[in-house]
């Protein structure tokens, strides 16, 4: 809990400093008026083992939804709002026996500040992006589903990544996107905790889909 609390602060920290940093640029600078975003990804996400939580590697499909308002030609803030998608598979649970089982659908949302790099002459801008956030693992009891959970669980996340966009249109880009998001279960939440302890549950995230700026 003290780790988690400690993370917590960190980023709470560092998206203050960032948007602070974001707000002088967005008064610098001059250019392009249309500043809102509007992106619809889907991808593949990967949900790695743990010790209290996923005796096995999960994959899920996500779809996602994101809302970027940019403050700069640079700086630029984000809401995103994932569905993870179950897909049952063949997992090895800890007696060493196979079952087909899928996870419980899963919610995410986070908020971001990306960081971009616009090219001389190219339709290719490629951006780091960081936030915070939640992610809730919804309740499902179903024999299939591991963990099953009687009660949704919803645990404090972060995100860290990269990306690029390529410009087609005036307003329209394909976006690719890659990220890493890492969710702290409490110590004593049902299913995803043993023993007074919770592992944090990593999860990759690789995304391709359709941005429109208005």
């Amino acid at each position: 809990m003290k780790s988690m609390r400690r993370t917590s602060v960190a980023v709470a920290l560092a998206l203050v400093v960032v948007l602070a940093t974001a707000s002088t640029a967005r008064a610098q600078d001059h250019g392009p008026t249309s500043r809102t975003e509007v992106s619809v990804l889907g991808g593949i996400q990967a949900l790695n083992k743990n010790d209290t939580a996923f005796p096995d590697r999960f994959i899920n499909v996500p779809a996602a939804v994101a809302v970027t308002y940019h403050l700069s030609n640079i700086l630029a803030v984000e809401g995103e709002f994932t569905w993870l998608i179950p897909v049952s598979q063949s997992v090895t649970l800890g007696s060493g026996a196979s079952q087909d089982l899928k996870t419980p659908n899963i919610l995410a949302y986070q908020a971001n500040v990306r960081a971009s790099w616009p090219l001389s002459n190219s339709a290719v801008t490629p951006y780091v992006a960081a936030g915070a956030g939640a992610v809730t693992f919804l309740s499902d009891t179903d024999a299939d589903r591991l963990p099953a959970l009687n009660e949704s669980q919803t645990a404090f996340a972060i995100n860290f990544g990269t990306g690029l966009s390529y410009a087609v249109a005036s307003n329209w880009a394909v976006r690719a996107d890659f990220r890493e998001f890492a969710a702290f279960p409490s110590t004593d939440a049902a299913g995803l905790s043993s023993g007074g302890v919770a592992d944090p549950i990593w999860m990759a995230r690789g995304t391709l889909g359709l941005a429109y700026r208005f």
